[in-house]
């Protein structure tokens, strides 16, 4: 009898200590689009501190997830970085995007989905208003969207 208990002991607390771990994991689906097309071929991205002191790369592809626990750089404000080729008109042209991000982005949510805008591009530098940047960004999430200004 003290054996089946001891055993049945051990048993619970392994599912105790997957169960917390499970609860406490968050990913995030991370989703990125170009004037308005999903990016669907990897793509390397560098999260920076805003020092540039602390970095995470992360291969992107549309439904891999994030673990944001496992990087302390998602619990503060972060630069992402990184590099893709053009659109339907210019399939050549190497954009640099560097995105200013807040730490609350990747917090209670399963997904974050980033629109980027280029202004290079007639039919977006007329929609959005501010014409200076080279692009403009979107974030939605579960329950927030963050809107650029759109011209009236």
């Amino acid at each position: 009898m003290k054996m089946v208990k001891s055993n049945l002991n051990k048993i619970i607390n392994l599912l105790v200590f997957f169960v917390s771990v499970t609860i406490y994991s968050q990913k995030v689906n991370l989703i990125i689009f170009i004037n308005d097309e999903i990016i669907t071929s990897p793509v390397g991205l560098e999260f920076y501190n805003k020092n540039f002191t602390n970095k995470y790369k992360y291969t992107y592809s549309p439904g891999k997830e994030i673990d944001i626990n496992t990087n302390d750089i998602f619990k503060e404000n972060m630069i992402l970085q990184f590099n893709a080729y053009g659109n339907k008109e210019n399939p050549t042209k190497l954009y640099s995007y560097n995105i200013s991000l807040e730490s609350g982005l990747f917090k209670d949510t399963s997904f974050l989905i980033i629109k980027i805008y280029n202004l290079d591009q007639k039919e977006y530098k007329k929609k959005y208003c501010r014409s200076k940047e080279l692009y403009i960004v979107d974030f939605h999430k579960s329950g927030l969207h963050i809107d650029t200004g759109i011209c009236k």
